[in-house]
């Protein structure tokens, strides 16, 4: 069966770039569905696997592809040639060799070749994204499919919760990842209505993101997620005031201060009578196990090899991991532990530069152009970055498929807006001195005649 799902989406490329060709005037409509089918989640995306290890306990479990892919591969190839270069691509470079290089000490090249093929999907969804979405038309796309796919997952969870279950997941396999994903589209269609965005379907995106956050029950994307909305208001209108953005944040506090309730319920069904700061023990024998690994290995075990070494080679025994599926199968909970002791210090860094470059890229854009859509944008998609960068101490979902395709997505955000001011500033007419007067011949000659 994955074969014909394979073919199917490898034969849908011509019929995307016809499409794409024969309706140029719709091409937003192609943003429009990358962002809503970045949310279809684990159980609704349609993917097919050149080579699958659905029994395999690393991070990412074959060599995929899916209809995002196709699709991005379209927008390329069609795309109307821009002047200027798309910034970023250094940083992203980087991170990818430092996965590259992890296959030399991996004990299983292939597993840790299936997150070079990943990665190299998220540099195929970067290049379609960020070379275009600075047009007002594609980057409103965009965000209308990311409203879309939150208003999906929305209706998963209330559906979810209305049945009983206190942490709802949505279309994804775990809520944490669900929690990650949804913060990071929440922060770029909040930008866009502080920017002046008034489509209903950008508030029904920010009201459904509030309502999968608060239904998820993760600690984690609850503070985080509402702190970051907090900053970038504040940021907003430090940034530049304007009665819409007044109105906005006023919105956006009541919204909060609903959503509390909800995400309070759902932390009593979850703890109980318990404190919700309990930490979960295992925890700390993961960050144990993963600091371990890393001191033996400076250059890492090899990307997505995390789990099985630990397994294997006593790191798991040696730092008390409890001898159970759900504990021997998943990684530190750590992105940055993660990295390090897959592709070792330099992986780390690299991946580290990833997310702060741009989001100085950001922040730079943001206030040295106070006016237009696009640095509100920018800045948007920074505090995302931001807020993922905290994040990542808790979770490592940033190395699956699901939230590093939300990362790339604010990472072409940030590049293009960039991109897209640069080529409007060297577009601007350079200004012209005016001609000096001419002297009618009457006045020449008296000139001459007073010298």
């Amino acid at each position: 069966m994955r074969f014909v799902v394979l073919a199917v989406i490898l034969v849908s490329l011509p019929a995307f770039m016809s499409m794409l060709r024969s309706h140029p005037h719709k091409r937003g409509l192609a943003f429009t569905a990358i962002g809503l089918m970045l949310f279809l989640g684990d159980t609704l995306r349609i993917d097919g696997a050149i080579i699958a290890w659905p029994l395999w306990t690393g991070t990412v479990r074959g060599m995929e592809i899916s209809p995002i892919d196709s699709l991005s591969l379209a927008l390329i190839l069609t795309r109307p040639r821009l002047p200027g270069r798309v910034p970023l691509w250094g940083v992203i470079a980087f991170y990818g060799a430092a996965v590259t290089m992890s296959l030399v000490p991996a004990s299983v090249p292939m597993a840790t070749f299936f997150v070079c093929w990943q990665f190299a999907r998220m540099t195929l969804l970067f290049a379609a994204l960020a070379s275009e979405i600075h047009r007002d038309d594609l980057r409103g796309g965009l965000l209308t499919g990311l409203s879309l796919g939150l208003m999906l997952q929305a209706s998963y969870v209330i559906q979810q919760k209305a049945h009983g279950m206190v942490q709802a997941t949505g279309t994804m396999f775990h809520q944490n990842s669900l929690g990650m994903m949804t913060e990071l589209a929440l922060l770029p269609l909040l930008a866009a209505l502080l920017a002046g965005d008034r489509r209903k379907l950008i508030v029904a995106g920010i009201g459904a993101g509030l309502i999968v956050i608060a239904g998820g029950g993760s600690r984690g994307a609850m503070a985080i997620s509402g702190g970051g909305v907090v900053v970038l208001m504040l940021l907003s209108l430090i940034r530049g005031y304007t009665p819409v953005k007044g109105k906005v944040v006023g919105l956006g506090m009541l919204a909060l201060a609903i959503a509390a309730p909800l995400a309070a319920l759902t932390l009593k069904d979850r703890f109980g009578s318990n404190s919700i700061t309990a930490q979960d023990d295992q925890r700390p024998a993961f960050e144990r196990a993963a600091t371990a690994m890393a001191s033996d290995h400076p250059f890492g075990v090899g990307a997505n090899l995390y789990v099985p070494t630990a397994n294997t080679k006593g790191y798991a025994d040696r730092a008390g991991v409890a001898w159970n599926f759900a504990n021997r199968s998943a990684p530190v909970h750590n992105a940055y532990l993660l990295t390090r002791a897959e592709t070792g210090w330099l992986g780390e860094l690299a991946l580290i530069l990833m997310l702060v470059v741009p989001l100085l890229a950001g922040l730079r854009l943001a206030f040295s152009r106070r006016q237009g859509f696009a640095g509100e944008m920018a800045l948007g998609s920074a505090v995302a970055m931001g807020v993922n960068i905290v994040h990542n101490n808790f979770e490592f979902a940033v190395v699956t498929y699901n939230v590093l395709a939300m990362v790339f997505l604010n990472l072409a955000i940030i590049a293009s807006q960039i991109r897209g001011e640069r080529y409007r500033k060297n577009a601007r007419p350079a200004p012209q001195r005016a001609p000096a007067p001419r002297l009618t011949p009457g006045l020449a000659v008296a000139g001459r005649r007073a010298r």
